[in-house]
């Protein structure tokens, strides 16, 4: 028994030492997904409408065509292809918990290209989302998996590279499992502006002041203290962003630290991204000033309803009391370490506290169910909608021109607020003419105007919405428009027809391309309105008819045929 005992203890011992050795040479168990060097379009978790990005944006030099490999041993776990988001991506599952994510390809390497291509034409689907079995695409660390493009969200050349954790798929910094010498950056975050909040009870009522950071000595301050003249409570925000030695960009802060009166008050670290919560960075920095385009402000508080974990040390709302000063240290780190100090003085007048007193019509306490009820339309917020109670302002009124029903506004007196969630928008009416034809537009407080998923009853139309704005109905009775962008019987050239798109209101739903009669792949690039096909072995040489049938959301369709010569 005891030598039973000795061997167990130093089998475990020796696994326990492997496990250690493994979690801290993690950064040489990898390989660089491409030859070239870790010049960074995007860091890690750095803020962008309703999303943290959830990998690094590796720069390809402004070219396409790039090999991408395989960081380690493993299989192919998930192919994608989209017109949106990823665009052409491929998921490696590797044996030691991990999984690893390549985006934006313009090509997958020849052997998973030709898997792709006969799933196009099994399934007559220009875009799926494919999961392999585990034998399928084995691959060898090293091994060309695809070749770098610029398909899908991306609105430049560039590798959208990744790794997860395969069990709990949340995104983890690769900058992690690399040496530091892969990535260069020794210039600290720029800081430039702060912004000031100050309310008695709730945040999102919070009256604001953004003050300029300039440099004194080792650390940026206010030009003078900042005086707060009335109300109990403040919070503040950072606007700025970090770049590295070898790239422009403006990427993310991923540490930042706040101290008051030398006690550490608030603080994150930007090292994981649960996919569940990814919306929530509406919240993690000032959502107004975002949709505004006037930068990101980082937020030195946690709202209610954010349940992000990369918080520490408090939620970062500060209580001040009638001649009390408020010494705060504000700390700002990149990922190599390189930091920026704030120091702010924060003084409270001795004047009157407004009362608390609150005018409860149209205000939602997030914490409940609630809604609206207004003349034919009914608005229902979920529980946690927002990310604290919210008081709305609402209106509603007819337009001489559209007699479907109301318009109805709904929005926040201090400008853009995010919500974490859905809520309904109900449209109570009678219309019996073109029923399927009917949709329900919002537009949003820049002018955007978005024709929303809309379903019907016999009495209601209904939709989801994640954003306030104006909301009304509209007929929907427009096609189309489809353009092919080559003259007629013309010999087509370098194996490409390309074809131009476009929905003025609902936005596409379906698009398909027939040569003689038999359907062929094209690929749609969404954000330049272009659907693509590549000549293959579908359309041998001589003269063809094509035939292009595009489809919006309300059901309007538009055919276009035409004959061309290859």
């Amino acid at each position: 028994m005891q030598i039973k005992s000795l061997q167990y203890y130093s089998t475990l011992f020796l696994w326990t030492v492997c496990c250690f050795s493994f979690s801290q040479d993690k950064a040489s168990a990898f390989s660089k997904p491409m030859s070239l060097p870790f010049h960074l379009a995007g860091s890690f978790g750095e803020p962008r409408p309703d999303h943290f990005h959830s990998g690094i944006d590796i720069k390809t030099n402004g070219v396409e065509g790039e090999p991408v490999f395989s960081i380690y041993d493993g299989y192919v776990s998930r192919i994608k292809v989209s017109s949106v988001g990823y665009g052409k991506a491929i998921y490696i599952t590797h044996p030691n918990g991990y999984t690893s994510l390549y985006a934006h390809l313009g090509r997958f390497s020849d052997v998973i290209e030709k898997f792709v291509h006969g799933q196009h034409y099994a399934k007559k689907q220009p875009e799926f989302d494919l999961y392999p079995d585990a034998g399928t695409f084995k691959v060898k660390q090293n091994d060309t998996i695809a070749f770098s493009g610029n398909t899908g969200g991306s609105t430049a050349p560039h590798l959208h590279f990744e790794i997860r954790d395969s069990k709990t798929e949340h995104a983890l910094n690769p900058l992690d499992f690399y040496p530091k010498n892969f990535y260069t950056d020794t210039i600290p975050p720029q800081l430039n502006k702060v912004k000031l909040y100050t309310f008695n009870s709730r945040y999102y009522e919070a009256q604001t002041d953004v003050l300029p950071l300039k440099r004194s000595e080792n650390f940026l301050t206010t030009d003078a203290p900042i005086v707060i003249d009335k109300y109990n409570f403040f919070c503040l925000s950072l606007e700025g962003f970090d770049k590295q030695d070898t790239s422009e960009n403006k990427n993310g802060i991923y540490r930042i630290q706040m101290f008051i009166n030398d006690t550490v008050l608030f603080g994150y670290t930007m090292n994981t991204i649960d996919f569940d919560k990814t919306r929530m960075c509406n919240a993690f920095v000032d959502y107004h000033e975002m949709m505004n385009d006037s930068g990101y402000f980082y937020n030195c508080c946690q709202l209610k309803n954010n349940t992000l974990a990369v918080y520490q040390n408090g939620n970062g709302f500060i209580r001040i009391k009638n001649k009390d000063t408020a010494e705060i240290a504000i700390h700002c780190y990149d990922y190599n370490e390189n930091k920026t100090s704030i120091r702010l003085k924060v003084i409270r007048n001795d004047s009157e506290v407004p009362s608390d007193s609150r005018d409860m019509a149209g205000t939602i306490l997030t914490d409940k169910k609630d809604s609206i009820r207004l003349n034919g339309v009914k608005i229902t917020f979920p529980d946690k909608c927002f990310y604290d109670d919210v008081s709305l302002k609402t209106d509603l009124w007819y337009q001489p021109d559209n007699l479907l029903a109301p318009v109805y506004s709904i929005s926040h007196p201090g400008g853009y607020i995010p919500l974490q969630k859905s809520f309904r928008m109900e449209f109570s009416t009678v219309i019996k003419k073109q029923r399927n034809k009917v949709t329900i537009v919002r537009t949003d407080a820049d002018g955007q105007v978005t024709a929303l998923p809309t379903k019907s009853t016999k009495t209601r139309f209904y939709t989801e919405s994640r954003k306030l704005g104006t909301f009304f109905l509209s007929y929907d009775t427009t096609k189309p428009e489809v353009k092919i962008l080559y003259p007629e019987t013309e010999r087509v050239k370098n194996k490409v027809i390309q074809v131009k798109i476009g929905d003025a209101l609902s936005g596409i739903d379906s698009y398909n391309g027939y040569i003689d009669g038999k359907w062929v792949n094209f690929y749609y690039d969404a954000k330049n309105d272009l659907m693509e096909y590549v000549i293959d072995g579908n359309c041998p040489k001589g003269e063809h008819l094509l035939k292009i049938v595009v489809t919006d959301k309300t059901g309007n369709k538009t055919t276009v045929q035409q004959k061309f010569v290859y």
